[in-house]
């Protein structure tokens, strides 16, 4: 039997989809209308400055088509602006409005006690081998073909 419990991506994704449901519920309790795949594009930005929106897919791990209608919502709530690149015409670059940008001040601290709440009484010894291991399953699945087949999913050392 598939022991869907004793796969840590289970955690990962159910982990992942209670923290943007929090988030969500904590941004809008704050008077904000950012939601969480926004916020992360928020993050991208805030953190590495303008970028085309091929750019901000790659590091959130969203498709294009995904990105550019969440950027286009974006620009609709002023929080970002899409500009022609200097470079080339054909691309566009995504550049945070001031809005976007004095929003940081306000969101950055609710994410924060998100986080310390899901941290809350855990070691952190704990928290680096979860990030370590994390860290290792995400560079396996990026290595990996996708034609992989079924293989022992734990093992025993």
């Amino acid at each position: 039997m598939f022991d869907y419990d004793a796969i840590p991506l289970h955690w990962v994704n159910r982990l992942g989809f209670l923290t943007r449901k929090k988030l969500s519920v904590l941004f809008g309790k704050a008077g904000h209308t950012v939601s969480p795949e926004e916020w992360a594009i928020l993050l991208v930005l805030w953190q590495k400055g303008p970028q085309s929106p091929g750019a901000v897919a790659e590091v959130t791990f969203k498709d294009r088509t995904t990105v550019t209608r969440l950027i286009d919502t974006m620009v609709r709530k002023k929080l970002v602006m899409r500009t022609e690149d200097a470079a080339d015409r054909r691309r566009s670059i995504v550049t945070l409005s001031p809005r976007g940008t004095a929003l940081e001040t306000e969101l950055v601290p609710i994410a924060q006690g998100l986080i310390g709440q899901a941290l809350a009484g855990i070691p952190a010894k704990d928290i680096e081998t979860t990030i370590s291991t994390l860290r290792a399953m995400t560079e396996n699945l990026s290595a990996a073909p996708q034609n992989v087949s079924a293989q022992r999913v734990i093992t025993d050392e």
